[in-house]
């Protein structure tokens, strides 16, 4: 970030540490807004901060303008030094360390200051005294946007000490920095970060799909009580960690050696434990599950088993996925044929199949849907106040009516009112809130199913393509790269790549992303991952490989009468590759009803269909004007 000097303030007669910011990172900041922040931050006096004693602004030879500041001048060394020499430190090092650390904070929070980028490098060691740096650099790199900085060569923040929502771009607060406090804490005692990894990337992902992994097993000699007040501030929701930093540090300092009434207390909570047990080891199999508006039920617990790996089914995305669901529900309804969210569970199958096109033995289209209908009328007859039940009906009428959503919007609403810990629920509402054009509200919807469920492909994805509709390639490339950490295997993640990649112009990786779609594909899904295939080629400049994969896609789709809108889109794109106009229109002028305005998502925000945007004949099928360079 930039160059440190050791340089004498002449005026006062002392050492002072001089930081010049770099050329790049001050012409993407801007000087004024820089010495803003420095400005407001200077205002910062505690023993624990090292304070700004001067800033400004010098000429380099070549004009450019580079903002300085200077700090008292310590004798000492970072925390990063003494880790990297000791490794761990003693606990009582650690907790000194940290409750410095934490004074600081908690008298920056107080005045609305967030470091934002707390880590050893950040915290020197003088004399016996603990000192915090840097405070609301971070701040003016953030605020100048992740595209200027990244075009410098340099990032933004540091990922191994960096919180699941600033790594997410959401806005932050000083529970932010309790999660880097912790993650500092957790190196000073195991002697490694909770997310290590090669790359950026790759830590962050981790931090998505995995919680912080125990210290105890590192370092025995960890009191549990404190292993258990880190684990809590390492927390991927920030609700779900100490409200502030000084409670995260009273929960340290409380968490040493048990005292007697301590330990009397562990021995009854363990007895009942093990009362508990032994009448559970002579219960029948039932288990009780959360019943939103009405209190708990208690459910058979082969019946929830089943449930669960219906859901597991349908998130696949797949016709065997929905086969597996289908009956993964209706055994759950034979065990308990009043339980709500299972028959919505089966309601959502259905509508799944015929959204698309997937084929269950013995019966047609007309009659899948029917029987989601009649599915779902008898859950909300059973249970109208569960909000998977209303997530359901949501789905539902989506299905029946594309063209209007206000009363799907209505419905999620009320869903994630009754469930706000649902991640499939606030992905839905996401998708609903972008087809209405609420771009940033569904944006924010999917951080926070991502934020609820690090390990839910599917909302990864659907960022990832948020990103790319607005033309945020680097940021769409991250997020599909994150849904392919967390599932591999997830069809979704890697056709989001292959578009992806394809916008950046990498071509390489995108004919590997349809590579892989195309060996995950079956179904309706298969010309779809041809088209993605087409697209790559066309773009890659090879006409003729690209007409034989779409002539491929031609014989397929005779099949698929009334067109799926994803078929019509991808293979619309495809044409648009190769520069016929024509075939393209025509792929997405079988695409009925028009109106449905998930469809009218991809024809206004589909960077795919640039080239054609421009023909009246595909202006004709918009029903409001596509956005500009910028994306929706």
């Amino acid at each position: 970030m930039a160059t440190v000097w050791l340089a004498r303030d002449l005026r006062h007669d002392r050492e002072v540490a001089l930081k010049i910011i770099r050329p790049e990172l001050a012409g993407a900041i801007g000087v004024d807004r820089f010495l803003r922040e420095i400005q407001l931050t200077a205002r910062l006096q505690h023993p624990n901060v090292v304070p700004l004693v001067d800033s400004g602004v010098l000429t380099a030879p070549d004009g450019a303008a580079l903002p300085w500041y200077a700090m008292p001048y310590l004798e000492g060394e970072s925390l990063r030094a003494r880790l990297d020499r000791e490794r761990q430190l003693p606990l009582e090092d650690a907790l000194r360390i940290t409750d410095a650390v934490a004074a600081a904070l908690e008298a920056a929070h107080a005045v609305q200051v967030v470091h934002r980028d707390i880590k050893p490098e950040n915290v020197l060691l003088a004399a016996g005294h603990v000192y915090v740096v840097d405070f609301g650099i971070a701040k003016a790199l953030i605020d100048t946007g992740g595209e200027r900085i990244t075009s410098t060569g340099l990032s933004i923040g540091t990922p191994a000490y960096m919180s699941p929502e600033q790594a997410a771009g959401d806005p932050v607060d000083g529970r932010s920095d309790q999660y880097s406090l912790a993650t500092v804490l957790y190196e000073m005692l195991t002697g490694d970060v909770p997310f290590a990894a090669s790359t950026a990337q790759a830590i962050i992902a981790r931090r998505l799909a995995e919680p912080a992994r125990p210290l105890r097993p590192v370092r025995p000699t960890v009191p549990e009580p404190l292993e258990r007040a880190v684990l809590t501030a390492l927390e991927r929701t920030p609700a779900d960690r100490f409200p502030s930093v000084a409670a995260f540090v009273t929960a340290l300092r409380t968490a040493g050696t048990p005292t007697r009434r301590d330990r009397g207390r562990r021995v009854l909570v363990a007895l009942g434990a093990l009362v508990l047990v032994g009448a559970l080891a002579v219960a029948l199999p039932r288990v009780v599950t959360p019943r939103k508006g009405v209190g708990t039920v208690s459910r058979d617990s082969v019946a929830v088993a089943l449930y669960q790996r219906g859901m597991q089914g349908l998130a696949k995305r797949t016709e065997e996925g929905a086969r597996d669901a289908l009956a993964s529900f209706e055994g759950a309804i034979a065990r308990d044929s009043s339980w709500g969210a299972a028959w919505a569970g089966l309601a959502q199958t259905y509508q799944q199949a015929v959204n698309r096109r997937f084929v269950f033995s013995g019966l047609d289209a007309d009659s899948v849907l029917r029987l989601a209908v009649a599915a779902i009328d008898r859950a909300v007859v059973l249970d109208g106040h569960n909000a998977q039940v209303l997530f359901a009906q949501a789905m539902l009428a989506r299905l029946v009516d594309p063209t209007n959503l206000t009363p799907v919007l209505k419905t999620l609403q009320q869903a994630v009112a009754l469930d706000p810990r649902s991640s499939p629920i606030w992905l839905r509402l996401g998708v609903t809130l972008f087809d209405l054009g609420r771009r940033d509200e569904a944006l924010r919807a999917w951080h926070r199913a991502i934020a609820i469920d690090p390990t839910h492909p599917e909302a990864i994805a659907f960022l990832a393509l948020g990103f790319m509709w607005a033309r945020q390639y680097d940021s769409a490339a991250f997020w599909s790269d994150s849904a392919i950490v967390v599932n591999p295997n997830y069809l979704l993640a890697r056709s989001t790549e292959g578009f992806v990649q394809v916008e950046r112009g990498n071509i390489q990786r995108a004919a590997a992303a349809f590579q892989a779609v195309r060996r995950l594909s079956a179904g309706v899904e298969e010309p779809n991952a041809l088209a993605g295939a087409a697209l790559v080629a066309a773009r890659a400049g090879r006409p003729e490989e690209a007409a034989r994969l779409m002539a491929r896609v031609e014989s397929l789709m005779a099949s698929y009468v009334p067109v799926p809108a994803h078929n019509a889109v991808y293979n619309a794109e495809a044409y648009a590759a190769l520069g016929d106009t024509a075939r393209a229109v025509a792929w997405l002028a079988r695409y009925a009803p028009r109106e449905d305005q998930h469809f009218q998502v991809h024809l206004r925000c589909d960077p795919s269909l640039d080239p054609i945007a421009g023909a009246a004949s595909f202006q004709a099928l918009l029903m409001t004007p596509r956005p500009g360079p910028r994306g929706c």
